[in-house]
C-alpha cells in the first residue's frame, strides 16, 4: 500500500525497482488527475540509477481507468459543455478557502457546467498533533452533498455574487458513480433539482428539530462537563447520519448546471429530478430552455 508520502518521498526506490522488474502503480480514478502522479512520470523519464553515470529512463505505460469525469454522462449533460472542475475543501472555524467560487463564476459566465468534487480527508493529522510532533491520523472524513451545497451557498453570500442563487440554480448530485446495489452498499444515485431542493432533502423539519434539541438536552444532562466542541461534534455526527440516510455512502460529487442546455438534456434531467422539483420551470424561466 503506497500512501502519498510513499510516492513523494520514496519515488527513487520505486523507480529503481522498475528498472529491473515490473512495477505497477495502481490508483483510484484517472491515473493522471493528480500532479503527484504526473511528477512520478517526469521523474521516470529523467531517472538516474544509483550506480549509473548518466540518466537511465524508466519506461512507463499508462493504463487509463474509469473516473468521475468519465461517469459525467450519467448526468445527461453533454461533456462538451463542462468548464473547469473545482474541488470544495472542508471549512474549519479559522479557514474558509473559496477560490473555487470565482472558477464556478467563470464557467457560468460562459454557460458551462461545473463539476464540483467533494473533499476527502484520509490519513490527515490535526493541527494540534502536527504542532506537537505526534504522528497520529484523524478518522477518515468525506464531504457529503448537504455540506458541499451549504458551502457553495455560504461562499456566494459572503462574496455577494449574483450566481448560485439556491432557488434559481440547477444542479445534479452524483453519488457512488459506477457502483451497483449490493447487500451491504447502495449503488449509484443521481438526483437533479435546484440547489435549494437538493439541500432540503436532509434539512430537518419542525418535528426533527424538536427531537434534535431533546437529544442535545439529554446529552448535556448526562455529560455536564461537555464543551461546545463536544456539542458541535454531536451535531456533525447527526448531520452525517442524516445525509447518508438519504444520499448513501460517499463518494459524492455535484454538477452546477450552466446555461448551455439542450431540450434533450432538460428532458433527461426531468427523469432524475426530485418529486415536485421545479427543474423544468427553472430550466425554462431562468436558463431559457424548454424541453
Amino acid at each position: 500500500m503506497a500512501y502519498r508520502e510513499t510516492v513523494e518521498l520514496e519515488a527513487d526506490d520505486i523507480l529503481e525497482a522498475a528498472l529491473t522488474g515490473n512495477v505497477a502503480f495502481l490508483v483510484v480514478g484517472d491515473p493522471l488527475s493528480a500532479t503527484t502522479h504526473t511528477d512520478l512520470i517526469v521523474r521516470a523519464r529523467e531517472f538516474k540509477s544509483k550506480d549509473a553515470t548518466e540518466a537511465t529512463p524508466v519506461p512507463v505505460r499508462i493504463i487509463h481507468n474509469a473516473s468521475i469525469t468519465t461517469a459525467l454522462g450519467s448526468s445527461g449533460l453533454a461533456g462538451y459543455n463542462f468548464g473547469q472542475t473545482v474541488s470544495i475543501p472542508f471549512w474549519t472555524d479559522g479557514w474558509r478557502p473559496d477560490s473555487w467560487l470565482g472558477r464556478i463564476g467563470d464557467n457560468l459566465a460562459l454557460g458551462l457546467h461545473t463539476l464540483c468534487l467533494s473533499d476527502i480527508k484520509v490519513r490527515e493529522q490535526s493541527a494540534e498533533d502536527m504542532s506537537r510532533g505526534i504522528l497520529r491520523y484523524q478518522p477518515p472524513r468525506y464531504m457529503l452533498i448537504p455540506q458541499l451545497i451549504s458551502q457553495l451557498i455560504a461562499a456566494a453570500k459572503d462574496h455577494k455574487v449574483d450566481y448560485l442563487d439556491p432557488d434559481r440554480t440547477l444542479a445534479i448530485a452524483l453519488c457512488r458513480m459506477g457502483a451497483e446495489d449490493s447487500a451491504t452498499r447502495r449503488g449509484e444515485k443521481v438526483v437533479a433539482g435546484t440547489l435549494a431542493e437538493l439541500l432540503a432533502c436532509t434539512t430537518p423539519d419542525a418535528a426533527q428539530q424538536a427531537a434534535d434539541q431533546a437529544e442535545e438536552d439529554k446529552y448535556e444532562e448526562e455529560n455536564p462537563l461537555a464543551s461546545e466542541n463536544d456539542m458541535e461534534k454531536l451535531r456533525e455526527e447527526r448531520s452525517v447520519r442524516r445525509a447518508i440516510e438519504f444520499w448513501g455512502e460517499p463518494l459524492h460529487s455535484l454538477v452546477i448546471v450552466g446555461s448551455r442546455l439542450h431540450p434533450i438534456e432538460v428532458t433527461y434531467g426531468k427523469a432524475l429530478a426530485l418529486p415536485g422539483s421545479r427543474w423544468e420551470e427553472v430550466a425554462r424561466d431562468v436558463y431559457g430552455c424548454t424541453a
